[in-house]
């Protein structure tokens, strides 16, 4: 398994945000199946994912993003 950044469809995003913004949540572990075409399929989101499974070269990048947006919160 490869486990590195990629983009991430615009209106993927705007739906990642619609369901944070629906169920007030600051933080979700977001779950996806991508197909060789690209087509994308929303599979769970975990308000209490696990990602410390990764290298520590991501796990410290994910600490840190998310300490942050735990300090921001939500918006109102």
């Amino acid at each position: 398994m490869r486990c590195g950044p990629v983009e991430i469809p615009g209106a993927i995003v705007q739906s990642v945000r619609a369901y944070l913004a629906g169920f007030r949540l600051v933080y979700g572990a977001f779950d996806f199946a991508v197909t060789h075409d690209g087509t994308w399929y929303f599979l769970e989101c975990n308000p209490n994912g696990q990602w410390a499974w990764q290298p520590p070269d991501v796990t410290d990048g994910i600490a840190h993003a998310l300490a942050d947006q735990l300090e921001k919160g939500s918006a109102p």
